[in-house]
């Protein structure tokens, strides 16, 4: 679920800033974009954790610290790199449109070049091109290579 969930916080962090809003079910809103269909997964993952969460401390945990907290500690669980989460996030009331979400999220058919000035956008450099973008490759085969 480590991808997964990374995946699915990478792409609502390039769109609204890591608001959660990707989670929302709103028609032509960003979980439906072209960017994201059969790429982001772990929704009803995230929305059982949720349940969860809401049943033992309502109103508490935001979607957005959920799953900034859920991809870190799924991070760590599969032997990658840890970091500090900033909590207290506010949850997106608003899912960004469909072509807003397309132009914003990296996708396979952009250049390089189309790719790193995505990136700068949201104040990431290259060095968070190679890295993210080896994230997408996790898998148990590639830790023997380490």
């Amino acid at each position: 679920m480590a991808a997964s969930f990374l995946r699915l916080h990478f792409h609502v962090c390039f769109v609204n800033g890591c608001d959660g809003s990707v989670l929302l079910d709103s028609s032509g809103g960003e979980k439906f974009a072209l960017s994201n269909l059969n790429s982001v997964r772990g929704f009803r993952d995230v929305y059982g954790i949720k349940r969860i969460v809401e049943s033992a401390c309502p109103g508490v945990v935001s979607c957005a610290d959920l799953l900034a907290l859920l991809t870190r500690d799924s991070v760590v669980i599969t032997r990658g790199p840890s970091w500090t989460v900033l909590l207290c996030r506010k949850d997106g009331l608003a899912s960004k449109r469909l072509n807003e979400t397309d132009a914003a999220v990296p996708s396979a058919f952009d250049t390089l070049d189309a790719i790193i000035s995505k990136f700068k956008r949201v104040g990431l450099d290259e060095k968070d091109v190679v890295s993210l973008s080896g994230t997408f490759n996790m898998c148990s085969q590639v830790t023997s290579h380490n």
